[in-house]
C-alpha cells in the first residue's frame, strides 16, 4: 500500500468515526425529542385552549424545541459526512442520501423555528392586554398549523431519506445488510404512518426500527468502518 493510498484510507476512517458519533447522537437527541414532545402535542379544535395547554407546558415545549434545534443542525452536518463516507467506493446513490439526509435537517431547523415563534407569542400573550391579544391568536394559529405541517413534511423525509440510504446500505454490503433493512422498513413505517396516524402501533414500529437502524449504523461506522468485501475478494484472488 502506497503512502498516498495509507494516507487516503485513514482520512475517510476519521470520517466514518466522525460520521458514527453524529449518528448515534442524532438517535438519543430523537429518542429525547419523542419523549418531551409526548405530552405537549395541542388537538388544534379550539385555538384558546390550546394555547392555555401550551402556556401551561411552556418549560417542556422549550426543552423539546431546543432539543430539535440542536438536532436539526446535527443532521444537516450528516448529510456531507455520509457522502464522504460512501462516495470513495464509487457509489453515486450517496448523493441523493446525503441530499435527502441534510433537506431533512433543514426541515427540523424549520419546524423548531416554527416552535420557538410560538414560545415568542405565548409569552407576549401573557403580558398583553385581552383586547390586543385578540390579533395575536390568528398569527399563533397559524404558526401552530404550519408547525404540524412542517413535522408531517420531516416524517416524510426522514423515513425517505432512511429508506434510501438503507438501500445504499443493503445492495452494497460495506456495513452489515440487517442495518438496511431495518433502515428500509423503519422509513417506510415513518413516512407513511405519519401522515394517517402518529399514535398507531405500525407508526411505532416504525420509529424503534428508524432509531435502532441508526444507532447501529453509527456505532458500526464508529467501531468498524465500512467494508467492501469485493476488493478484499480481488485481492485475495
Amino acid at each position: 500500500m502506497t503512502k498516498k493510498n495509507s494516507f487516503t484510507k485513514n482520512a475517510n476512517r476519521k470520517v466514518e468515526r466522525l460520521a458514527g458519533m453524529l449518528a448515534i447522537i442524532i438517535s438519543f437527541f430523537v429518542v429525547a425529542a419523542i419523549l418531551t414532545q409526548m405530552d405537549i402535542e395541542p388537538e388544534l379544535t379550539n385555538i384558546h385552549d390550546d394555547l392555555l395547554f401550551l402556556q401551561e407546558n411552556i418549560q417542556k415545549l422549550n426543552v423539546n424545541t431546543f432539543i430539535w434545534f440542536i438536532n436539526s443542525i446535527l443532521i444537516i452536518i450528516l448529510g456531507p459526512f455520509i457522502l464522504i463516507t460512501f462516495l470513495p467506493h464509487g457509489r453515486s446513490s450517496s448523493y441523493i442520501a446525503a441530499f435527502l439526509i441534510s433537506a431533512t435537517g433543514i426541515t427540523y431547523l424549520l419546524y423548531a423555528g416554527s416552535g420557538f415563534s410560538i414560545i415568542y407569542l405565548i409569552r407576549e400573550l401573557l403580558e398583553t392586554a385581552e383586547d390586543e391579544s385578540q390579533v395575536l391568536i390568528p398569527v399563533a394559529l397559524y404558526i401552530l398549523i404550519t408547525k404540524t405541517n412542517l413535522q408531517l413534511l420531516t416524517y416524510t423525509l426522514a423515513g425517505v431519506s432512511s429508506v434510501i440510504l438503507g438501500l445504499l446500505i443493503a445492495r452494497t454490503g460495506y456495513l452489515p445488510r440487517f442495518i438496511g433493512w431495518m433502515a428500509i422498513i423503519g422509513g417506510l413505517l415513518y413516512a407513511t404512518y405519519g401522515w394517517i396516524n402518529v399514535d398507531s402501533l405500525v407508526f411505532t414500529v416504525g420509529r424503534i426500527f428508524f432509531v435502532l437502524s441508526l444507532m447501529i449504523f453509527g456505532s458500526f461506522l464508529l467501531l468498524r468502518g465500512t467494508i467492501d468485501k469485493k476488493k478484499i475478494e480481488d485481492r485475495e484472488s
